[in-house]
């Protein structure tokens, strides 16, 4: 099982994050995944789901949303935590998100350093385990 999923149709986006959890102690492994449509590909085909999913909200196809809502209908995932990390900061955007189910929702850092400390909060609040 791989603890922690991003779904973000930014690369830099995703790079940063993944690099980030791989900087903690012990490090947390990421898999990343470009937009909602190939999260709900994967979760199809996966034999076990992660610990808990970052979602952003801006991205073509299916945006966070659109995926939060059929996420939450799909009864492997209706308790699934689905934290909302995105460039948006306005307050309309995290009461839709937190109403939809989304377990927390947090603006995107603007530095690496902050990235880190995100990262790590996340691991700490949700206890992600290891990657094995």
């Amino acid at each position: 099982m791989t603890p922690v999923w991003v779904v973000d149709d930014d690369q830099d986006d995703q790079l940063f994050i993944r690099s980030a959890f791989s900087q903690l102690r012990p490090p947390i492994h990421v898999t990343t995944l470009d937009d909602g449509e190939e999260l709900l590909l994967h979760i199809e085909k996966t034999p076990s789901l992660p610990h808990l999913i970052l979602l952003d909200l801006n991205m073509p196809r299916l945006n966070g949303f659109e995926t939060l809502a059929r996420l939450r209908d799909l009864p492997t995932c209706s308790q699934l935590p689905v934290i909302v990390l995105t460039t948006s900061s306005t307050q309309e955007e995290r009461e839709k998100a937190l109403a939809a189910g989304a377990s927390a929702f947090f603006t995107k850092p603007t530095t690496y350093a902050d990235i880190i400390k995100l990262a790590g909060e996340i691991a700490r609040r949700w206890e992600i385990p290891m990657a094995s």
